[in-house]
């Protein structure tokens, strides 16, 4: 009897789109930009919904620097803007973290290959196509690095999808956002049981350091004077000090030097248009009209240079952070929903 209503539990669970699989792909041998080669290189994910037959309603979200796999949890769902009744969903961990390999989990620590945004698309679509046999997407891309991702899709597979998701865009990272991935580095290097990276003990007094300093830069002047008590100001202060302290160190440091180190035009020796001319998928764009991390001028940059793109900018106090306010109340996410169901429905 148990087991009858257990199938029956789950067998509605999967009808109404809810369905969702943690599996994790592996490459034998991966070979990273810099020419160097990892054997076992796994590429971790979760699917949500179901593969149709010809394998034509796939999706593959690609997360920020700091994030994973679940990030955008709050936007996948039955009539949510990746709609588990239409699509398949692939939510993917970038090297580095999550269930993928990282420096942690392979042991070698400092020693793990710096990898770059390129190499985490590499990997990506030996999943995609040799893992799930997926020879065209419907869509792929995400926020923040997750755009930096969706566009290296775009060129250097422009005809594995019909859309790119660019959410919080940029071509590049300009020096600002180095300046602010040096300075956080500083702070995990100074933390007493840093040891050169050689470290025993993870410093998390340095990860959350490291928090403090980027949590500004994430939200605008207007959002960080709303906090008028103590606690609203301690707990925004610290709240990006809390989701770093949950790293290994390298496995941290390794990702925001892949964000750090990225510029879409670098392998066309600095020229930002012949790399996007190699796009051929239909492209939205969602900066934030007050992003400070990826200011929305990035944005316009790539609109300017797209062959086929819709844009419009986050009307939000919420920075960089209005990407995913973490309320399916809040403004940011009603548009953001709203302009993803129009551009996904128009492919």
């Amino acid at each position: 009897m148990y087991k009858a209503i257990l199938f029956l539990f789950v067998s509605l669970y999967c009808q109404l789109g809810l369905a969702q699989t943690e599996a994790v792909h592996n490459i034998a041998e991966f070979t990273f930009e810099s020419g160097k080669k990892l054997q076992n290189m796994k590429v971790g994910y979760v699917t949500h919904g179901t593969l149709n037959a010809n394998k034509s309603n796939a999706i593959l979200i690609t997360h920020g620097t700091s994030g994973n796999r679940l990030g955008y949890n709050i936007y996948i769902g039955p009539n949510k803007a990746f709609d588990t009744n239409k699509y398949f969903v692939i939510a993917v961990d970038a090297i580095g973290g999550g269930t993928s390999t990282s420096p942690q989990s392979t042991g070698l620590g400092i020693d793990f290959p710096r990898y770059t945004i390129r190499d985490m698309v590499n990997a990506q679509h030996d999943l995609v196509t040799k893992g799930l046999g997926i020879n065209k997407l419907v869509a792929v891309g995400g926020p923040s690095m997750g755009s930096f991702q969706g566009l290296e899709w775009g060129i250097n597979y422009p005809d594995a999808m019909s859309g790119l998701v660019l959410i919080v865009p940029a071509p590049r990272a300009e020096n600002t956002f180095k300046m602010i991935v040096d300075t956080m580095n500083k702070c995990v290097e100074l933390d007493p049981v840093w040891n050169g990276g050689r470290y025993t003990q993870n410093p998390t007094q340095g990860l959350r350091c490291a928090g403090m300093v980027f949590t500004p830069w994430l939200s605008s002047d207007i959002f960080v004077s709303m906090q008028r008590t103590p606690e609203e100001y301690n707990n925004l202060l610290n709240a990006m000090g809390g989701n770093f302290a949950g790293w290994d160190a390298i496995n941290w440091m390794w990702r925001y030097y892949a964000s750090r180190d990225h510029d879409i035009a670098k392998p066309f020796g600095g020229n930002l248009n012949a790399a996007l001319a190699k796009i051929k998928a239909k492209s939205i764009l969602l900066p934030s009209v007050t992003d400070r991390t990826l200011p929305p001028e990035g944005a316009r940059e790539l609109y300017r240079g797209l062959k086929d793109a819709t844009y419009a900018e986050i009307p939000s106090i919420r920075g960089h952070g209005a990407n995913n306010p973490g309320s399916e109340n809040a403004g940011e996410y009603l548009f953001i929903s709203e302009h993803l169901k129009r551009f996904l429905s128009s492919l």
